[in-house]
């Protein structure tokens, strides 16, 4: 959908301040625009971005630019290493990090690697759906629709992690980006992001009081207490901060001296390609930093997470291939108008020499063949019905062979048209977790069977067996053959 030298507009929305920017996928930065807006409701807000567009490509893809004050992110550690079935847990535990129900939030992920034995690291991004649904009705407002939404913290961290040429076995680095309204601070380890958090307190509320610098320096401290206690990594060696303006200039000596570490400037603006736009970020935005909407849009070839709600990826995905269709059913008729004509007389050609050459020449043999093609099928029909009669035997054979001792089947069904329902539990002394785990690797050792194919899960869930938990499945084969 992204092609290599596709345009898109990143929009962001933080408080009343509206941010838009207009970017190529080959990192090109083109426009950038701003706005605040006193009154706050969706109309007016869709509004002041419309006005807000005049000058940048409509037809551009749209990226929304998800914030992290407005979502709920957490490290945690899944008992698997493929991508469905990480997904599939995660939307079954979703629940026991958050207050809401499954329905009213939307999650997203993205793979930091291996944890504990057996179990996959992520970090898991959550939010809700009506700080989605906000922000597509003003998009709406402004007759755009996005393509992806995206959680600007790991557009960061792949940022930082490119620009900074930072190494897998690098010490963690904390990132302090100083906004208009806010500062937020990341921590960007092994080439992602691992820990973000915004702090409600801005450029503008620094200008106005500098004994809110020491509220900040608070804030940033227990959020590194926060990153290391609760997540257990590694000591941040390092700090950046991502706008160069005299206010963060002001701010750098008490940084260094109360986070006790190395804090230097390190632009975004140097790590972008932002050609004529730079002097204007540097001279009409530099109360501000713009890269809450612009990391997205450098890094989106690479970010895992979108939170798009699934009917509305559903949705877009059907207008793409509809459009997919025309096109190719008009290619395809123009092909067949100007190649018909060689068609046929290819066809009319191939029909003479046939009549004229090749019938006569094999008439003699026809009936030999047909006689011969007649004894093959009653040979095929003869074989068919001996196999047929031993494969009920091999199959029981072949479930006792593959089955671990963890998993007991307690129905096998078998249809004529060559399908198998089977049922089961899942009993594991170590938990829940490992309990789906095995069925999952269950569904692995079937798919790999000679006998089977096409291996579908029809319903799993958990229960109370003789005071233990354990995991129900039903599963459906199809029987080679």
């Amino acid at each position: 959908m992204f092609g290599n030298d596709k345009r898109y507009l990143s929009f962001s929305l933080n408080e009343s301040v509206i941010k838009i920017v207009q970017a190529k996928s080959s990192g090109v930065v083109e426009k950038v625009a701003r706005a605040s807006a006193s009154d706050v409701s969706l109309d007016n807000l869709g509004g002041v971005l419309k006005t807000l567009l005049n000058g940048f490509d409509r037809k551009a893809a749209v990226i929304c630019a998800i914030p992290a004050s407005v979502v709920t992110s957490k490290i945690i550690e899944v008992p698997s290493s493929d991508p469905q079935e990480i997904k599939a847990i995660i939307n079954l535990q979703v629940s026991r990090h958050t207050p809401y129900s499954r329905e009213e939030v939307l999650v997203g992920f993205f793979n930091l690697g291996p944890g504990s034995p057996n179990n996959t690291k992520v970090l898991l991004v959550i939010a809700h759906r009506n700080v989605i649904k906000d922000r597509l009705t003003i998009l709406e407002k402004a007759s755009l629709s996005a393509d992806k939404i995206l959680f600007v913290p790991e557009g960061v961290g792949r940022l930082y992690s490119k620009g900074l040429n930072l190494k897998k076995e690098s010490a963690p680095l904390g990132v302090i980006d100083v906004s208009l309204q806010s500062v937020n601070f990341m921590v960007v380890a092994k080439g992602a992001v691992t820990f973000s958090r915004s702090i409600p307190i801005g450029i503008k509320q620094i200008i106005e009081s500098q004994e809110i610098v020491t509220k900040i320096l608070e804030e940033i401290n227990k959020s590194i207490a926060a990153y290391t206690s609760d997540e257990g990594e590694a000591a941040i060696g390092s700090f950046v901060i991502t706008t160069d303006n005299d206010v963060v200039n002001n701010l750098l000596p008490a940084l260094k001296e109360g986070l006790k570490s190395e804090v230097r400037i390190s632009s975004y603006v140097n790590l972008i390609k932002t050609g004529s736009v730079k002097s204007k970020l540097q001279r009409d935005f530099a109360d501000d930093s713009f890269l809450d909407v612009i990391a997205p849009v450098v890094s989106v070839a690479k970010c895992e997470v979108n939170l798009m709600p699934e009917e509305m990826i559903l949705k877009k995905t059907v207008e793409r291939q509809s459009k997919e269709a025309i096109k190719t059913v008009v290619a395809s008729l123009l092909i067949l108008i100007l190649l018909g004509a060689t068609i046929m007389s290819k066809i009319y050609f191939k029909d003479a020499f046939l009549n004229q050459n090749l019938k006569a020449r094999f008439a003699s043999q026809k009936q030999e063949v047909q006689n011969l093609q007649g004894h093959l099928n009653k040979i095929k029909i003869v074989r068919q019905y001996l196999q047929s009669r031993m494969i009920s035997l091999d199959i029981i054979r072949e479930f006792y062979k593959i089955t671990p001792p963890q998993i007991y089947l307690s129905s096998i069904v078998f249809d004529e048209s060559g399908e198998l329902m089977i049922t089961g539990i899942s009993a594991s002394p170590t938990g829940i977790s490992d309990s789906m785990s095995q069925v999952y690797s269950y569904e692995k050792i079937l798919s790999g069977s000679s006998f089977f194919q096409k291996v579908t899960r029809k319903a799993m869930a958990t229960k109370k067996d003789s005071g233990k938990d354990v995991v129900t499945f039903e599963l459906a084969l199809q029987v080679v053959g």
